[in-house]
């Protein structure tokens, strides 16, 4: 075992949000990076959530539910609650989370804003003291798989990693990754390679 493992088994959370499977890149490359971790980490242990199967977006017993867990939710909330409450413990156990993330009209794919609804759950996931806002999921990486057909990572009409990277900092993941693999349209193979590469060549994280 790596000398960078920690003392039990890595817990990795797979996500995925493209809604194609043979032919979806960044599937690809998320196969990738679960590979070079399962290198470093042999024993670990992964945990897939694939969106593309189906997130329901939220609904009054879902706000509800989520707002009043903590208190006396209804049946009606606690079963409109179940999904959210097993993506979140998902979330809270994992050690480096992975996110195919491909873009979608200029922003983030449906599916995977319905997650993030579903997992920004005040007190759970990220919480306030003093005032101040503070995440609480205790990950030490996330690794963002980021694929496009034309919009370049940083341009102006690249909606997708910003809010990414927002999200998951304010969540509690401060070291947030992406491996580009954007204009797919123009040369797939070479940008493909190119992100292969990048997954390769990552310092990973010291496990105590």
């Amino acid at each position: 075992m790596s000398n960078n493992a920690p003392s039990r088994p890595l817990e990795i959370l797979r996500i995925d949000s493209s809604s194609r499977y043979a032919d979806s890149v960044s599937r690809h490359l998320t196969d990738h990076m679960v590979a070079r971790l399962l290198q470093e980490y042999p024993e670990a242990n992964v945990t897939t959530r694939d969106l593309a199967a189906g997130i329901p977006l939220p609904t009054e017993a879902f706000v509800e539910g989520s707002l009043y867990a903590m208190q006396n939710p209804t049946p009606t909330m606690q079963a409109a609650i179940q999904l959210s409450n097993e993506m979140v413990a998902e979330l809270l156990a994992a050690d480096i989370v992975v996110l195919g993330l491909p873009v979608y009209n200029w922003t983030i794919p449906s599916t995977f804003k319905a997650y993030v609804d579903h997992i920004s759950r005040l007190g759970v996931t990220f919480g306030y003291i003093n005032g101040v806002r503070q995440g609480l999921l205790k990950a030490r990486s996330i690794y963002i798989l980021f694929t496009s057909g034309g919009t370049a990572i940083g341009s102006e009409n690249d909606f997708a990693t910003p809010y990414a990277t927002y999200l998951w900092q304010t969540l509690g993941i401060q070291d947030v990754q992406i491996i580009d693999a954007s204009g797919l349209l123009f040369n797939a193979e070479e940008i493909t390679q190119n992100a292969k590469t990048q997954i390769d060549q990552l310092v990973l994280p010291v496990f105590a």
